[in-house]
């Protein structure tokens, strides 16, 4: 049998030392108390030797921080958020912060795992494509824990925010799609009840209604996956509408357009049709999917949140904020000039 192996405290290193404990403590937790250079370099040798690691949980006691973040995702099927992840973790990391992961499978999970990060005594909440209810904004701010909305606004709720302007990127979209001589236009509605189906729908169809171009056909995509688009596809097909342009309001539909495009019918993008995405996700194959979209500034948006986080935990303040960014159309070539 394995023989358990007991693992080297504080008061082992101060033993062995020839220190107090309190000293130990000073030097591995920066308490502010001056330690002479002598004994710290005593102290980190016998540590060394001994192989002392300091306990990150006894830390945050004593520093009643954790420099954990909450990070609660909702949809890791797409793309978008998957990169998201990958960069919040990555610039946290660089920040000092860890990441407690929460993997939210539908909006009833959103107040439990939010509960529950209140419960580990993270420092902050980062939500992503999820919504925050009236009740859980006044629990964080009673317990002075920031909370920020990536890349989601809260409708009529006062909560901080990080997003693109979703509300612009549809009017560049119709802008973009006009000016290429496009004029029978085509929606594919997103998620339904979010705030990004429901601004850049609203952009798309007020910029096209404003040059004369308002008669827009939409089909039901309920949510923003590949299915979703898929399934749209065939709808839109089926209802035999006339159509020279599609806007699918996130990458992963547009995706799913295409691949029922390629495999299910006779059509031709751009030939036959122009489609154009959002988000601005790393396609699988551009030369299989050429896929025009609204790119949105992803790396700006995490950092403006990370600083915007940091910002709060240091100095918190319940009064709100919200930043919008603007992104651009990357053209890669599922869309053509009609002109």
């Amino acid at each position: 049998m394995a023989k358990n192996i007991k693992r080297v405290s504080s008061k082992d290193v101060a033993r062995e030392a020839g220190v107090s404990q309190s000293t130990v403590s000073r030097v591995f937790n920066d308490s502010g108390i001056p330690v002479s250079e002598d004994k710290k370099k005593l102290v980190l040798e016998t540590a060394d030797r001994l192989g002392y690691r300091p306990s990150m949980i006894a830390r945050s006691l004593n520093q009643q921080r954790t420099n954990i973040i909450g990070l609660l995702v909702k949809n890791f099927s797409n793309q978008f958020y998957i990169d998201a992840l990958r960069l919040f973790t990555e610039k946290f990391q660089q920040s000092g912060y860890s990441i407690m992961l929460f993997n939210i499978n539908t909006e009833d999970r959103v107040e439990a795992d939010l509960i529950k990060a209140l419960e580990y005594q993270v420092d902050g909440v980062v939500i992503t494509s999820a919504t925050l209810e009236s009740n859980l904004v006044g629990q964080f701010q009673s317990f002075g824990t920031p909370a920020i909305l990536f890349n989601r606004l809260n409708d009529g709720q006062s909560v901080n925010a990080v997003c693109c302007d979703n509300v612009a990127g549809g009017e560049t979209v119709a802008d973009y799609l006009i000016d290429k001589g496009h004029k029978e236009l085509v929606y594919i509605a997103g998620e339904k009840g979010s705030s990004t189906n429901r601004d850049r729908m609203k952009g798309f169809y007020n910029r096209a209604s404003e040059l004369g171009y308002g008669d827009i056909f939409m089909i039901e995509g309920e949510f923003f996956t590949y299915d979703a688009g898929f399934h749209a596809a065939e709808k839109l097909l089926s209802s035999k509408r006339t159509f020279d342009a599609v806007f699918c309001p996130s990458d992963e539909m547009a995706l799913g357009f295409m691949d029922y495009i390629y495999h299910k019918s006779d059509l031709s993008i751009p030939d036959d049709f122009s489609l154009v995405g959002f988000d601005g996700i790393t396609v699988p194959n551009e030369e299989i999917y050429p896929l025009t979209t609204y790119e949105q500034p992803m790396k700006r948006m995490i950092e403006r949140t990370i600083d915007f986080m940091i910002d709060k935990i240091e100095d918190f303040t319940p009064d709100p904020v919200s930043y919008l960014f603007n992104g651009k159309i990357l053209e890669r070539g599922s869309v053509k000039d009609r002109n």
